[in-house]
């Protein structure tokens, strides 16, 4: 086993014992400590290379504000430090609102008028058209009595208009030969259509010889009149 090293500073000399031998008084002389035996603290700036120093040091000189000491990236302090600020709820939804979306109508409105827009051409262009073409006219007409039966209760009196090809419509009434008129009625005729069929009912009750007459009157577009004459009989 080893010897531990003696300390510097406990070693002494015996002055001049030789000469003495039997002197119980000795003299101890400590010799001038040497520099490995002095104690060295190391000084706060040299500390600071150290972990300790670095650690205190960071703790001295930092700052901090708001809620708590801040953590690593995604961890509570973080979390902790959103909803302080606001930007996170506790449910852990951004607290930041979402941008409200349009209503559709105002997204499409765009497209909604442009469409309007077509639609009031195109009936405003058929309007253009149909007054452009040419006016309906009536270049005749006529009027058929059938065969009358003995006793009959109604007979039925024909008229025929006979039109351009225009459309349009004829305004007409029927005048009977017992003074009596229909009130004015309307005929609506096609494009391309050059006759229309218009009828009277005409009743008869009663017993004796009659002789009758149906006027077809065209009122408008153009005035135009055709008769028929047939023989009522029930003797």
């Amino acid at each position: 086993m080893s010897t531990p090293p003696e300390d510097p500073r406990l070693r002494f000399v015996r002055t001049d014992p030789a000469s003495r031998p039997d002197d119980s008084d000795l003299t101890v002389t400590l010799p001038p400590a040497e520099p490995a035996a002095t104690l060295h603290l190391p000084s706060p700036s040299s500390a600071a290379g150290t972990g300790t120093g670095t650690a205190a040091g960071a703790a001295e000189g930092e700052t901090r504000f708001g809620p708590g000491v801040p953590g690593a990236s995604g961890t509570a302090d973080d979390r902790a430090t959103e909803i302080w600020r606001g930007t996170l709820t506790p449910d852990g939804s951004s607290g930041v609102p979402a941008r409200r979306r349009r209503p559709w109508w105002r997204r499409e409105l765009p497209s909604l008028l442009v469409v309007v827009a077509v639609v009031v051409a195109v009936v405003l262009g058929m309007r253009s058209c149909a007054a452009a073409r040419s006016p309906l006219h009536v270049v005749g007409a006529t009027v058929t009595a059938p065969e009358v039966g003995r006793c009959a209760r109604t007979v039925l009196v024909t008229g025929v208009l006979r039109t351009d090809g225009n459309p349009g419509t004829v305004d007409y009434r029927w005048k009977r030969s017992d003074g009596t008129a229909s009130a004015v009625l309307h005929q609506e005729v096609g494009e391309n259509v050059r006759s229309s069929e218009v009828v009277l009912r005409w009743s008869f009750d009663g017993h004796g010889t009659m002789k009758a007459t149906a006027t077809l009157e065209v009122l408008s577009p153009d005035p135009v009149t055709a008769s028929a004459v047939f023989t009522y009989d029930c003797s």
